[in-house]
């Protein structure tokens, strides 16, 4: 190996090509990286979208599966804050509340029946004729557990509007 006489230090010829490499695909990886995270959706892959979200709002069955599996998709059909009444047993009457995006807990409405020894529930699902509203029952079996999920179909689609809990 050649080395290159630097004042007091000696560099190798091989170690500072080496160097210059290694900078240099940093460089290029970090570039490249930055670049991707800019993609924006336009066109052809927006009217994917698009059309994915319509066929998933045409059937509601098929609307509550991505809600209940895509964490994502289910906060952006929340209508946020949302309006959450519950049944106040100590002072018997219904108290509103509104719960906010931060600190909300996902919902997986796919089981139909719950599959524990107590606190023993099941689903029911009721849509309207008109395909504009829909509502998930949760009934308890002999534990009091009455919970109702709104949700309304507007110009973007399924929305969870409100939640209703009668449970005593």
């Amino acid at each position: 190996m050649i080395r290159f006489d630097n004042g007091n230090n000696y560099i190798y010829k091989g170690m500072f090509i080496h160097y210059f490499t290694t900078c240099l695909l940093v460089v290029i990886l970090l570039t490249s990286c930055n670049e991707s995270n800019n993609y924006k959706l336009t066109g052809e892959n927006e009217t994917a979208i698009n059309r994915e979200n319509e066929v998933i709002d045409d059937n509601f069955n098929d609307f509550i599966k991505k809600f209940s599996s895509d964490s994502i998709f289910q906060l952006s059909r929340i209508s946020f804050p949302l309006k959450t009444k519950m049944y106040d047993i100590d002072n018997e009457r219904d108290t509103i509340i509104f719960l906010e995006k931060h600190g909300f807990e996902l919902m997986d409405f796919r089981k139909k029946k719950s599959e524990g020894k107590y606190d023993q529930w099941e689903q029911k699902i009721v849509v309207d004729k008109s395909n504009t509203s829909a509502k998930i029952e949760i009934r308890g079996i002999d534990n009091g557990i009455m919970v109702d999920y709104l949700f309304e179909k507007d110009k973007d689609g399924w929305m969870l509007v409100g939640i209703e809990d009668n449970s005593t």
